[in-house]
């Protein structure tokens, strides 16, 4: 709560003597990325939809509220609307949030989308290790036929593990 909404000086012990700001006041104007949406516990989400709806925020400590203009983007990877129905998401932040709904399919559901990523990241390592590693038509092979469970995150940690340690 402190992150996203800040505090006011000695709102709590251990608290910076001036304060601090959250991230929905430092957004002010601009947008603000709420990642993993879907992982906020119900009593949290009805501060984030207070933001929405009012357009300001209370932070720790403080007696009277102050405005915000922020758009939020936010993202998950678990279904909402399921969430919604079993009483996990409160609905009405759902449809707050749901204006424009962008959805990316798992990597396993792409398979067109792994080599290109796979060079790219493999790129990305050879410059950060001072590596020249290639792929072979193998491993390329492998790249594409596995299922990716930990979807593009996974890959990506594929490639750099194997240009760390490959010979």
């Amino acid at each position: 709560e402190s992150e996203l909404f800040g505090y006011q000086k000695g709102a709590f012990t251990g608290a910076n003597t001036e304060g601090k700001k959250g991230l929905f006041e430092m957004a002010d104007s601009g947008t603000i990325f709420l990642d993993e949406i879907g992982d906020l516990p119900l009593d949290f989400q009805v501060k984030i939809l207070r933001v929405i709806e009012n357009k300001e925020i209370m932070k720790i400590g403080a007696l009277k509220s102050q405005p915000v203009d922020v758009r939020i983007i936010a993202a998950t990877n678990r279904n909402l609307l399921q969430m919604v129905h079993e009483g996990k998401f409160r609905e009405d932040l759902y449809y707050r949030l749901n204006i424009v709904q962008l959805v990316v399919p798992p990597l396993r559901d792409r398979r067109d989308d792994i080599l290109p990523l796979s060079i790219y990241f493999l790129k990305t390592f050879n410059v950060k290790y001072n590596q020249k590693k290639r792929l072979t038509p193998e491993v390329i092979k492998r790249l594409i036929n596995y299922s990716w469970p930990g979807n593009v995150r996974q890959l990506r940690n594929v490639i750099e593990s194997m240009v760390v340690v490959s010979y």
